[in-house]
């Protein structure tokens, strides 16, 4: 029985589904710049979950959102001289192809929030009518946190009050701020041309009702898991639980799922410490993408993991023993029997990543078995069943060990 540990419970919880088709909505990436390998720990991992649950017999449908409207992007795009859909067309097409270098499953719906704006303004306009938000003296729409009274549940942190309210899109990540935050910005000159005419007045979305809208549109107002990092728990995920709620007295999600930071030669990844990475800059030095997501995946997503090129490079020696173990066993004709060890390792991978998608010990599995076959010499039959159990391992973490 798979269990997911639950940041909302804070508690292992084995999984149950709403219904024939588990609905997954995943923070996707706000696409003004190049995706960094801390984003890409978290997509991998979601990909794997989506894996996972079609390995175990589950029909999925994920939607992963593509942030093209919040203040920094509406800020790059002024300081590079292009307009908001330019930028966030170019990006988003670079984000597919990192997906694709990856070996990333692509969502059945990529949404963007910019395409969603009526649908956003219907929720706000609930949210209102359920007495949860109010206008400012600014003409901006605000939601007003004292009236949730399950603020905070699933941040599990003390919060400390900040300014009544908060029109910017990022606020309290690292504080824990509680204020009320803004569900429709006004207009300031600084949007120049980035703005809708609408019930609500001229201006835009914030952010945070972004997600809010696309997971009820696609999903519904109840739905199976709600993913991201864990930087997305505070503010991000508990205003969306809370805009929800306001609007359809639930909260959206049953499971809540998190992935660690990724720290960088044992530092927080930033660019002021010169240790900051997109996907780009590791394969223009050459790495292979599977190293990358090899050494990714070498810790259970729930704990931080430490990215350094020595690293990288022993993930791909360990890839390239691997891949050539299967191609060895494709002519195998010895006489030893390894189904044995074939089944008694698919066994004990899927006990591992039954226990809330511990992929660093599927590795040590993979590994082990990697290991056993070396020093053996199967006959026709058992190497068939062997390279079977490879084959699944490899749909489920996507190392692409028989080749592209």
């Amino acid at each position: 029985m798979l269990k997911l540990f639950n940041t909302l419970s804070r508690e292992k919880e084995e999984f149950q589904p709403l219904g024939e088709v588990v609905g997954i909505y995943t923070c996707g990436p706000s696409v003004y710049q190049y995706a960094h390998i801390g984003n890409f720990r978290t997509f991998i991992f979601e990909d794997v979950l989506v894996r996972y649950l079609k390995f175990k017999g589950f029909r999925v449908k994920r939607v992963m959102n593509l942030t093209d409207i919040e203040d920094k992007a509406i800020s790059t795009a002024g300081k590079k001289g292009k307009t908001l859909h330019e930028l966030t067309d170019y990006y988003s097409k670079i984000f597919f192809e990192d997906m694709e270098k990856l070996n990333l499953l692509p969502a059945d719906v990529f949404p963007r929030a910019t395409e969603h704006v009526p649908e956003i303004i219907e929720i706000i306009r609930k949210i209102m009518e359920n007495g949860y938000a109010y206008r400012g003296k600014d003409g901006s729409i605000y939601y007003e946190v004292s009236k949730y009274k399950d603020w905070g549940n699933l941040f599990h942190r003390k919060l400390k009050s900040g300014k009544r309210k908060i029109k910017r899109d990022e606020w309290g990540e690292d504080s824990g701020i509680l204020s009320d935050f803004a569900l429709w910005k006004s207009y300031e000159k600084e949007d120049g041309d980035v703005f809708w005419e609408t019930e609500l007045g001229k201006g835009r979305p914030g952010w945070h009702i972004e997600c809010s809208a696309m997971c009820t549109k696609y999903l519904g107002t109840r739905f199976d898991i709600h993913v991201g990092g864990v930087d997305n728990i505070y503010p991000h995920h508990e205003t969306v639980i809370a805009q929800n709620f306001a609007a359809f007295g639930e909260n959206p999600s049953q499971y809540w799922l998190h992935a660690k930071h990724l720290m960088v030669d044992s530092r927080k990844m930033s660019k002021s410490t010169g240790n900051f990475y997109t996907l780009r800059e590791l394969l223009d030095k050459g790495y292979e993408p599977m190293a990358i997501k090899y050494l990714m995946l070498s810790k259970n997503y729930r704990r931080r993991l430490n990215f350094t090129f020595d690293g990288i490079d022993e993930a791909g020696k360990k890839l390239e023993k691997m891949r050539s173990i299967i191609e060895r066993l494709k002519s195998a004709k010895g006489v030893e029997n390894g189904e044995n060890i074939a089944t008694k390792a698919l066994e004990k991978f899927e006990k591992v990543m039954d226990d809330n998608l511990d992929t660093g010990k599927a590795l040590m599995v993979l590994e082990e078995l990697s290991d056993a076959v070396s020093v053996m010499e199967p006959d026709k039959g058992s190497s068939g069943k062997i390279i079977e159990t490879f084959r699944t391992f490899d749909s489920i973490l996507g190392l692409r060990l028989f080749g592209t």
